[in-house]
């Protein structure tokens, strides 16, 4: 599934090619995924346009069907485009903000493990309310409280999966998130106590990255990496200020699992990330005396 809730076109041109290669070939997608090694469910959301295609996959794919090398280089070329997708926030914008929460929070309930980085805001499902009602206000100036509204409480219908325990949570944050002020020092700190709270829970780990750290891991923007189960490959998201792109290329991937990697031992935690935001508090207790 696609992030925004959206089939892509890419895929669904592929997914139309390979299950007419499998007919031609006069198999069953039940002998297709038997003769791959994968599921026949992934077969069925492959020729579906529902789920990204691997070159690996389709070559293998094929190469089963005895497809001539000449069709098959096209097939392998079409799946190597369909690994990454953008797509602009004004076009997914017509589902509406809230829904674009919940296509969010079903892929997020598809994964074993989720790892985000984030260098100068607070994670979405690690937000407060306020918090995220200023950042949907600023970034979304056209829509109305009650869209908003609904929008917040979706994004706060998303962090419930926090306490399931179905999936691990891993969060890199930069030490400029917590110290950008989204809203009044009161918002910040009750952002800052979230945190302390949630870091608590037993399948979520918060790291913070300080701002005088030599760091000479890749760090220049946010990103979010979610380890699929099963049949799905992983998939990571990247959002820009006007769209969000989308990859599960697996050179892409690797590259972002090893900047992760790397982001989160540079990184506090336990004490010494507590440590470092009762210092970011104690300045924001201040700057509200002083208010």
């Amino acid at each position: 599934m696609h992030p925004f809730g959206e089939l892509s076109n890419q895929r669904l041109r592929l997914g139309e090619a390979l299950r007419a290669v499998r007919s031609e070939a006069g198999l069953t997608g039940m002998q297709l995924a038997e003769r791959l090694g994968v599921s026949q469910s992934q077969i069925s959301r492959v020729e579906l346009g529902q789920q990204a295609a691997s070159a690996d996959l389709v070559r293998h794919w094929v190469e089963v069907a005895g497809v001539p090398e000449d069709r098959s280089a096209g097939l392998i070329e079409w799946a190597e485009a369909a690994g990454t997708e953008t797509v602009s926030f004004r076009t997914a914008m017509a589902r509406g903000l809230a829904q674009l929460q919940q296509d969010s929070r079903e892929l997020e309930a598809s994964a074993a493990t989720i790892r985000s980085f984030q260098p100068v805001l607070v994670p979405g499902l690690l937000q407060v309310p306020e918090y995220a009602r200023r950042i949907f206000a600023a970034g979304n100036p056209t829509l109305g409280p009650a869209e908003i509204a609904a929008a917040v409480a979706a994004r706060m219908d998303r962090q419930l999966l926090l306490y399931e325990g179905t999936t691990r949570f891993e969060f890199v944050i930069a030490e400029s998130a917590l110290r950008w002020r989204v809203g009044p020092p009161h918002v910040m700190l009750a952002q800052l106590d979230r945190i302390t709270a949630l870091a608590g829970l037993d399948f979520v780990d918060v790291r913070v990255i300080p701002l005088d750290t030599e760091l000479d891991a890749w760090h220049e923007h946010e990103f979010n990496l979610k380890e699929m189960r099963v049949d799905n490959d992983p998939v990571v998201t990247v959002e820009t200020q006007t769209s969000q792109v989308t990859t599960t290329d697996p050179v892409e991937v690797a590259f972002y699992r090893e900047a992760f990697a790397r982001l989160r031992e540079a990184a506090l935690h336990g004490a010494e990330a507590d440590e470092l935001m009762r210092r970011v508090r104690e300045g924001l207790l201040s700057a509200q005396s002083e208010g």
